[in-house]
């Protein structure tokens, strides 16, 4: 008697199968470049673009772009007092998470980019054959 339990069936079917959003990478047209960039240092100008070409930004609201537009003044913060305020650390984690900022949160958020499939050859080969 090999396996545990009743076998499954050979034609199951998830019925309670999440939806998720598919997200082709291609960035967002909804949140604009930063505005008055020169105020801001390059590593924060360098954090809004990550976040502004990011594959999650394609599933951005105007809502969304606020929430950048506030979180851009605390990276700036961060980053001018060298790290020393933790919990300016702790609110832009946890704002970057409702951003889908991880890959758990991405899972969490069920937000699935499509990669681009890299050819191995073999289906040009089932082509030819048929």
């Amino acid at each position: 008697m090999a396996g545990r339990g009743v076998p499954p069936k050979t034609n199951a079917v998830r019925r309670n199968k999440h939806m998720e959003a598919p997200l082709t990478g291609a960035g967002s047209s909804i949140v604009p470049e930063l505005p008055n960039a020169h105020r801001y240092l390059p590593a924060v100008r360098e954090w809004w673009e990550t976040w502004r070409l990011s594959a999650q930004a394609e599933q951005f609201l105007p809502t969304d772009v606020q929430r950048l537009r506030m979180l851009v003044l605390l990276v700036q913060r961060i980053y001018e007092m060298e790290g020393a305020d933790l919990k300016a650390y702790a609110e832009l984690r946890q704002q970057e998470s409702l951003l889908g900022g991880t890959v758990l949160d991405r899972q969490r958020l069920r937000m699935k980019v499509k990669k681009e499939e890299q050819s191995t050859g073999d289906d040009v080969l089932d082509d030819l054959i048929g």
